[in-house]
């Protein structure tokens, strides 16, 4: 069995794309995941199988849009990938509130670290590392050209979570 975070995009955000944690859990549990949990509202799953994770991203895709009628990208890492991206943290100084980890679902093209560059402010520091990109917004996401543009310019669909949830989500894979 492999124990996988799914990290489900833009849900919960303001008024649209509502799903309540416990009925995605109840959806993951019917779909025959085992040690399914949850982790804050926005759309972090635990879950474990034996598929592998390109099967188990496109039957939850298929079930959201099943249950709650929603079109959602999924990106699923496995635990091992998790504890390499918080041991790879390039900005362990940083606040980890405001240190993100956008999680990509494919490497992007090679114009990503060009475009990302054109919008990062000289204080917001970012590392490509194969799926996921680093960002250290070490004066908030609030005002940031590159928080708000950064989906529609890497060029791939990404999720983006703190460095500190993703650290939780560790510890919490360590208990399932």
């Amino acid at each position: 069995m492999t124990t996988y975070v799914a990290f489900l995009r833009g849900i919960n955000l303001g008024p649209t794309n509502k799903i309540a944690m416990p009925e995605l859990r109840k959806m993951a549990e019917d779909l025959g995941y085992t040690g399914v949990a949850t982790y804050i509202n926005s759309g972090n799953l635990i879950l474990q199988t034996s598929k592998k994770a390109g099967a188990v991203e496109g039957a939850l895709a298929k079930a959201i849009k099943d249950r709650f009628g929603l079109n959602i990208d999924v990106t699923v890492r496995t635990q091992a990938e998790l504890q390499k991206v918080v041991a790879g943290n390039p900005y362990p100084d940083g606040n980890p509130s405001q240190v993100t980890v956008a999680f990509l679902t494919k490497a992007p093209g090679p114009q990503a670290r060009k475009q990302v560059a054109d919008f990062a402010a000289e204080h917001e520091p970012f590392t490509f590392a194969d799926r996921e990109v680093y960002v250290n917004y070490s004066q908030g996401l609030g005002r940031s050209k590159l928080a708000e543009k950064f989906s529609s310019i890497i060029g791939v669909s990404s999720t983006v979570r703190n460095i500190r949830t993703v650290g939780k989500l560790v510890e919490m894979c360590g208990k399932t």
